[in-house]
């Protein structure tokens, strides 16, 4: 044996490498061989290659060289496939992604293959924060890092920048909505209508890549006055959010009807007062006209509004001479319509005798012998010359 074979390792193509196998093949490994008394053959044993990892693989292979007479000579070397490429990474450089798609598990515009493993490349995933940006729930944007094994370990990697682009306006809805409302003013003649003791309305925001707050203002609509210091408006409640990229929601809008009514009725701070007179005859006019005018002696007030006096007077009753009495009842109202009331009577009373304006004067006449009668009916009838008068009535 001139020249031993020698071993041979060749990178893997994921075909076995059948060119380089039998280029050695057919060169015996670079073996020579002579002999004296005739030339040689050359022949080996190659069966396979064993399975390496991916298509890799080795085989170790006897050359031998024979002579014309049978007498032949031996050489072994191995002829290797090895696998030291990593993966191959075709990939975008930069990558524009809505935020609402970004999945960190998901490879963007990027490819990987092995001449080696064919299929058998395993792919890891991982995204560091990159800095700035709008979004403040994802990041604005990551360091993508590809890295690629095949299946004898070679490792590729590969930084890709993922851009995340958000051009979705939030949405805005109401939770929460106050109803109409009907507030009475207090004792004092006032009342509170604001959003604390109203109610305020709520809304929420969602959106696609943030998590905006909604924002709820409100305005009031003028005011239309009712009776005395009532009034009714319109609370109108708008909402609206903006995410982290400046993208506003277009915003939505409830509102509640709120009506200030008064529900107090004014105050009697002095009761009508009884009033009896002396009649005097003629019904006592200027007595009673006096008592309706002062509402019998009352006074009333009203937190809210002045007040306004009525009485239900119809007529005296017709008692002894010119007397008789009535029951008033006066009423307050105020200018919204609530009354109260107090009740008294007005009485016209006779504690008066009549007035004997001519005493009787004694009458004396000549007997007739007959009892003098038509004198003396004379004289009774008469009443003995005697009259009187009475203020309230007359007399008999």
């Amino acid at each position: 044996m001139d020249t031993e074979a020698m071993d041979a390792t060749v990178e893997c193509d994921g075909a076995g490498n059948a060119a380089d196998l039998d280029a050695w093949l057919a060169s015996n490994g670079g073996a020579m061989a002579s002999d004296a008394c005739s030339g040689v053959t050359w022949s080996n044993d190659f069966d396979t290659l064993s399975d390496g990892c991916g298509a890799s693989g080795t085989a170790t292979v006897t050359f031998t060289a024979t002579d014309d007479c049978g007498n032949s000579s031996s050489t072994t070397a191995t002829f290797t496939i090895e696998d030291t490429t990593g993966p191959e990474i075709n990939a975008a450089n930069l990558v524009e992604i809505a935020c609402a798609d970004y999945d960190p598990a998901m490879a963007y515009e990027a490819t990987f293959s092995d001449a080696c493993s064919a299929n058998d490349v395993t792919v890891e995933i991982f995204d560091a924060p990159g800095a700035g940006g709008c979004l403040n729930v994802n990041q604005s944007w990551y360091i993508r890092t590809y890295t690629a094994t095949d299946a004898c370990g070679n490792v590729s990697t590969f930084e890709q920048q993922v851009h995340l682009v958000d051009d979705i306006a939030p949405v805005v809805a109401f939770d929460f909505c106050p109803g109409d409302v009907t507030v009475a003013l207090d004792d004092n003649c006032s009342v509170d209508t604001s959003v604390d003791a109203l109610g305020m309305a709520t809304a929420t925001a969602s959106d696609n890549c943030d998590m905006p707050d909604a924002v709820v203002t409100y305005v009031d609509s003028d005011t239309l006055l009712g009776c005395g210091p009532t009034f009714e408006f319109t609370r109108t409640f708008t909402a609206t959010a903006t995410d982290a990229c400046g993208n506003m929601a277009t915003s939505v809008s409830c509102s509640h009807v709120i009506t200030v009514v008064d529900t107090t009725a004014p105050t009697i701070d002095m009761a009508a007062a009884d009033a009896t007179v002396e009649c005097d005859g003629a019904g006592n006019a200027a007595d009673l006209d006096a008592w309706l005018a002062s509402n019998g002696g009352a006074s009333a007030s009203d937190a809210c509004s002045g007040v306004t006096w009525s009485n239900d007077f119809d007529m005296l009753s017709d008692d002894c001479g010119a007397t008789g009495m009535a029951t008033v009842t006066f009423t307050a109202t105020d200018a919204c319509g609530l009354s109260s009331s107090t009740t008294a009577t007005f009485t016209i009373e006779d504690t008066t005798a009549p007035t004997i304006d001519m005493a009787a004067a004694d009458a004396t006449v000549e007997c007739d012998g007959a009892g003098n009668a038509a004198d003396l009916d004379a004289w009774l009838a008469s009443n003995g010359g005697a009259s009187a008068s009475d203020a309230c009535s007359g007399v008999t």
